[in-house]
């Protein structure tokens, strides 16, 4: 893990968290925002009256109308109704790296984590603490696709992507979300859209 990586993804999280009048104090971690810190990537910087100033959410491609959110209670993310006024649903698009291209790291405010992948195949995704040091918490998009979505993928493991397909049926899931590999006839399960708010 180079030097220049981490500095820049904490100057990302910390810019984007004091612009938000959140105070300096990030996941345990005393953050300052230094002068040229790297400003947040988002699909737009639009302030509204529901929402974080640059937030987005992160709608199904597969199922319109349903947004990925973090929740209060534990550490799981959850599919929902969309909600503009519910924060937990609400993600700023950091940075994540200057010497990797499509790297980002997604950070709930409301919660006070990012979200993380933990591993292996159809592995859980859940928040956590800010470590520049965790790949794991480094994401990334893939291509477009003809029906408009983007895979979300670990940049740990990019074979495996959010998945929004409920792991017994045809439907969402109701369940707390997980990452699938890229397969024949259910891709478009893998797929989102981030709209700002």
């Amino acid at each position: 893990m180079s030097i220049n990586r981490t500095m820049s993804a904490r100057r990302a999280i910390a810019t984007v968290v004091a612009s938000l009048g959140l105070g300096t104090a990030l996941l345990g971690t005393t953050l300052t925002p230094t002068a040229g810190a790297a400003e947040a990537t988002a699909s737009s910087v639009a302030r509204s009256s529901t929402g974080i100033p640059g937030a987005v959410i992160i709608e199904s491609a597969a199922f319109p109308g349903k947004i990925l959110c973090s929740t209060p209670a534990d550490d799981s993310l959850l599919l929902k109704t969309v909600n503009t006024r519910d924060r937990y649903c609400q993600w700023l698009v950091t940075k994540g790296s200057d010497d990797e291209d499509n790297v980002y790291t997604l950070y709930n405010p409301a919660k006070d984590q990012v979200m993380a992948y933990t591993g292996g195949n159809e592995g859980a995704v859940v928040m956590a603490d800010y470590d520049p040091s965790q790949r794991a918490q480094e994401w990334s998009w893939g291509g477009r696709e003809d029906w408009g979505g983007r895979a979300l993928q670990s940049f740990m493991d990019k074979g495996q992507n959010v998945d929004a397909k409920s792991r017994d049926g045809e439907g969402p899931t109701s369940e707390a979300i997980h990452t699938r590999g890229w397969r024949h006839g259910h891709q478009r399960e893998l797929t989102w859209n981030t709209v700002t708010l």
